[in-house]
């Protein structure tokens, strides 16, 4: 839907998954849409070399947000919510339903 204004497909997913997550990494957007990692993560560097996301090492773990100090922040945020509005269901559920950890081994049900 944001196609044409963002010049990829990758970019749009991936900002509507942080926007609706708060924050997120490569690898679990990509296994979210079925991209490729390496995709995903020049998508996500670019738009931080904009300055309109930010990333930070959790562990070994690069996570990536929305900058809060972007001056467009809440435009963006606005568009973003307003065009996850037009998606079919199945689109938001696979954004939004989102598992913070995987489970530990051997640990009962």
């Amino acid at each position: 839907m944001l196609e044409p204004l963002l010049d990829s497909e990758i970019k749009e997913k991936a900002l509507l998954y942080i926007c609706v997550n708060g924050e997120s990494y490569p690898r679990e957007i990509a296994k979210a849409f079925g991209f490729h990692i390496n995709a995903v993560q020049n998508q996500l560097l670019n738009l931080e070399k904009g300055a309109i996301l930010y990333s930070k090492l959790k562990g070994r773990v690069r996570l990536f947000g929305i900058n809060p100090r972007y001056p467009f922040k809440k435009e963006i945020v606005a568009l973003l919510e307003k065009a996850l509005s037009f998606y079919p269901e199945n689109e938001k559920s696979r954004i939004s339903d989102v598992r913070l950890r995987p489970r530990r081994t051997n640990k009962p049900i």
